[in-house]
């Protein structure tokens, strides 16, 4: 199973579930169901983003979360429906009334340079993850954690500030080495282990150049059974469009996401093919409340009902989506089916803008206290689907008299804007975490680490405070079917699309599992059909 690390787990298991105890999964010889056959080969993936740190609990981007998951092990993982099952922990105990958990580990694990891992070692990621000066910008999922500590070098005990029910699906981080990291914070801050990681997972680290590829080899003693691919290959190429050529001459084996326009394209490949599938995500346009325009209701609401975004599904998505009304995907069981997507009302925008103080002026656009309305709207370099939605966002909200210069920028630089709030306003998208707290992303006291965008809004903290501590899974799914029309009336984001994706890859490839909240789910899985490949 391939093992997530940092997107937790989803909260549609019962409590009975969470209680139980689990066998230890089979050994690294023979896990269920594999075959030797399968064994070998090398496997060519695609991104237009180089990753940014390889380090766990460091990074907030797809790319690097990606390849970290596939390095390294969390105490917890979940199956293709989102079941809690084992990973390092074998079994676990919950008492004092879902204040403490007390987790029993395997004894047969190693890192990759050998070295066991023990209770003390998750003891280190957690003191690293919880430290006041790490990097870490997930620190509000795990806010609720106490102390850590072994009991012995297999069993480790977390107690909680208060009652936490939903603790074990905040627990599945990456566990990390902690002789690799000789000064705490620090070496985990700013370390050589960002570009050359040892973890435990089913693939080791073997090499990175920087905006070119980094590289994989299995982990053949990987305590569940060693991965059927020899090599994985990460290729960096500048856009989703040179993404495709490569898919079509053979050079890259899987591409993540083929542009809807490119998928015919794809498909007339008889040695290729195309899986469709939901991607688990939102997109969306992010508005920092901290700049003085956005922290007006009216004018976001204003951007939003000026944003004709039927169109953009339609034309750049080529209606290969789903209109959003906020950030809980529609297959989710707190979606909030009475919310509606904020419809595209030039009226009702020019009038919100007008009652916000901002009046047509003589330049065109409008203005307030002799300043013009201007939004420099940015993305990531090689997206094409963000660069036509800053485009036709660009065009929508000239009609009502806003100015919008369109900026783009290298992935890496991008993210680190966004955090600072050099960049206020951002076409992005957030993948699905299986965790359903969402405290990291909505909570006040989380900015400027995934709260980006500065919402302070003591209705969504209060939410968010007694979602984490209500053991009632209905009661839970009532408490976010509020945030989400909270989140919507408000236009606290712009909410743009939930896309479908299409996969594609070569026809030989085999084992290919999609879960909702990853491509690369069972990725230990793939093997080539053709044996010629497993040379």
């Amino acid at each position: 199973m391939f093992k997530k690390f940092k997107t937790l787990f989803l909260s549609g298991i019962a409590l009975i579930l969470i209680l139980s105890t689990f066998a230890t999964p089979a050994d690294a010889a023979a896990r269920k169901g594999f075959d030797p056959k399968k064994v070998g080969g090398k496997l060519v993936f695609s991104t237009f983003a180089d990753a940014t740190r390889l380090t766990p609990g460091t990074t907030s981007d797809a790319v690097s979360n990606r390849l970290q998951g596939m390095m390294f092990d969390g105490l917890v993982s979940t199956d293709i429906k989102n079941n809690i099952i084992p990973s390092l922990a074998t079994s676990w105990k919950i008492e004092n009334n879902t204040k403490r958990y007390t987790f029993n580990l395997r004894k047969d694990v190693k890192f990759h340079d050998g070295k066991p891992l023990t209770a003390h070692d998750v003891v280190f990621t957690f003191d690293m993850l919880l430290h006041k000066d790490s990097i870490n910008p997930y620190k509000g999922s795990i806010s609720m954690i106490d102390k850590v500590t072994a009991k012995d070098n297999y069993t480790v005990v977390f107690d909680l500030k208060d009652p936490s029910p939903l603790f074990l699906y905040t627990v599945g981080y990456a566990i990390i080495p902690k002789h690799k990291f000789p000064n705490g914070v620090k070496s985990f801050n700013d370390s050589s282990f960002h570009r050359n990681p040892v973890g435990s997972g089913p693939f080791k680290f073997k090499e990175w150049k920087t905006a070119q590829r980094v590289v994989l080899v299995a982990n053949k003693t990987y305590w569940d059974g060693r991965p059927y691919m020899d090599q994985l290959t990460m290729k960096i190429l500048p856009d989703a469009n040179v993404e495709v050529v490569n898919l079509l001459k053979y050079q890259v084996d899987f591409v993540e996401s083929v542009g809807p326009k490119s998928v015919a394209t794809v498909q007339k490949n008889k040695n290729l093919k195309i899986v469709k599938y939901d991607q688990g995500r939102y997109d969306y346009i992010g508005l920092n409340q901290k700049d003085p325009l956005f922290a007006d209701k009216k004018v976001r609401q204003a951007l939003s009902y000026g944003l004709n975004r039927p169109a953009i599904v339609n034309t750049v998505l080529l209606k290969n989506a789903q209109l959003a009304s906020g950030p809980i995907h529609p297959m989710e069981a707190p979606y909030n089916k009475n919310v509606k997507p904020l419809a595209y009302d030039v009226k009702k925008a020019n009038d919100l803008l007008d009652d916000a103080g901002w009046k047509m002026g003589s330049s065109g656009y409008r203005e307030k206290g002799g300043k013009v309305m201007e939004v420099t709207l940015t993305y990531n370099n090689g997206n094409k689907v963000r660069e036509d939605i800053a485009k036709m966002a660009q065009q929508d909200w000239k009609k009502i008299g806003v100015k919008t210069t369109i900026r783009s920028y290298d992935f890496s630089i991008w993210l680190d804007k966004i955090d600072s709030g050099e960049v206020t306003a951002h076409v992005s998208a957030w993948s699905l975490g299986t965790n359903p707290d969402k405290y990291g992303l909505w909570h006040s006291s989380q900015y400027p680490n995934n709260n980006n965008q500065a919402v302070k809004d003591a209705r969504i903290d209060k939410i968010m405070e007694d979602f984490r501590k209500e053991p009632n899974a209905a009661k839970r799914n009532a408490l976010y079917q509020e945030l989400h029309k909270i989140l919507n009336d408000d236009a606290h984001s712009l909410w743009l699309h939930h896309p479908k994706g299409f996969a594609g890859m070569h026809k030989d490839l085999g084992g290919v599992k999609f879960s909702l909240y990853s491509r690369y789910f069972n990725i230990y899985d793939w093997y080539w059909t053709n044996a010629k490949k497993r040379k």
